[in-house]
């Protein structure tokens, strides 16, 4: 695989944050190796946690926060946080920019669209953009929309960001070596995994614990590689805490574990199979799950038996199995109160129980992404 170009950086919050500040000597040592490899025409976009965590500290809080206190802890940290990175970068003569993402600005394609020009532009004019998730405007709830506002964590962010603006490599640095077979802290003696070069061997790491101040744990990781392996991205999950991580692998050199790309979603399709915030969810039947998975068919409305949550039509909606597994996603060509009535009915009877209408599809084969579908 050819050197990557464009590469995004996921920096945990056990990275930035240390005893309760800003980790400067660790900092300055990750950006000064990507200042070296930016001299030589790489892009570096950051996806940088530690908000919650440095606004915590200035303000006291050792307990227990609840959301409302989060978010306030997030936007009293995002200027300190900003300030910290300016400095470190600004000794390079780096310049950065700050960006404050919502699920939204992935889901609502336009919107998507502008944040692409943006960081091409930013790219371009030898910027490094630094991304956060507007932890003090987002919730991990259900608005009264039924649409999720949240990504939920940092590693998820960073895999839509690496997929969705081009990258060629997601490095996520954490506080662990990698992705071993068995939770290291529980068994020190647990087996590294070097490389993971299918959905079925990422599939079956297990991990359910978080740490204590960020929201995603190793299995969070494992999702974001699976994100970015859709869409082609290469991801090393590595540790930020050993000295010389980040120089080993923009270098090339093994470190951490590696996980290969599959093939690649097309641009408008992986806006689709990717859209952070899914309005909701349609669950088919078996028969429904063969003809999506095995003969690429447009989800009928007979193949459908339930929806969850409230959507419009042109929604991004989940696609789902009974037993609530994600098939894939798609553009909905009713909102969820028709697709209630038409439900497990044959598409002649769309137009007598909803009027005319130019759709006799719940989803268009142009408009459906099987995830399947794009897996080696």
């Amino acid at each position: 695989m050819k050197a990557p170009k464009r590469i995004v950086v996921k920096l945990g919050t056990q990275i930035v944050i240390e005893n309760g500040t800003f980790a400067l000597a660790r900092i300055e040592e990750i950006v000064t190796a990507c200042h070296a490899h930016a001299e030589k025409g790489r892009e570096f976009i950051f996806v940088s946690s530690g908000a919650v965590g440095l606004g915590r500290g200035v303000l006291g809080l050792e307990r227990k926060v609840d959301l409302q206190e989060k978010q306030a802890c997030a936007a009293v940290g995002q200027g300190l946080l900003m300030n910290a990175y300016r400095q470190v970068f600004g000794r390079h003569e780096w310049m950065t920019a700050q960006l404050l993402l919502t699920a939204d600005d992935f889901s609502h394609r336009k919107r998507y669209l502008n944040l692409r020009s943006t960081m091409e532009t930013l790219l371009k004019m030898g910027v490094a953009p630094i991304i956060n998730e507007n932890d003090p405007v987002s919730t991990m709830e259900l608005q009264e929309d039924g649409r999720i506002k949240s990504f939920g964590d940092n590693d998820k962010l960073s895999a839509l960001v690496a997929g969705k603006l081009g990258a060629d490599l997601l490095i996520i640095l954490t506080d662990v070596g990698g992705v071993y077979a068995e939770n290291p802290r529980e068994n020190p003696n647990a087996e590294r995994i070097d490389v993971i070069d299918s959905f079925q061997k990422l599939s079956s790491i297990k991990f359910g614990s978080s740490s204590k101040l960020g929201r995603g744990g190793m299995q969070s990781k494992l999702d974001a590689a699976r994100v970015a392996a859709i869409c082609g991205v290469q991801t090393v999950i590595a540790s930020g805490l050993e000295s010389g991580t980040i120089a080993r692998v923009l270098s090339g050199e093994r470190a951490g574990t590696l996980v290969l790309p599959q093939s690649a979603l097309p641009g408008r399709k992986r806006w689709i199979g990717l859209s952070s915030g899914a309005v909701g969810a349609v669950v088919v039947n078996e028969g429904a799950k063969k003809a999506l998975v095995e003969k690429r068919a447009s989800l009928l409305p007979s193949g459908v038996v339930a929806t969850e949550g409230e959507f419009k039509a042109l929604d991004v909606v989940s696609i789902v199995d009974e037993r609530k597994i994600e098939l894939g996603r798609g553009i909905v060509n009713f909102g969820a109160k028709d697709v209630r009535k038409i439900l497990g009915k044959h598409s002649r009877e769309i137009a007598k129980l909803l009027g005319e209408t130019p759709h006799d599809t719940v989803i268009g084969r142009d408009n459906l992404v099987i995830f399947e579908e794009y897996q080696k």
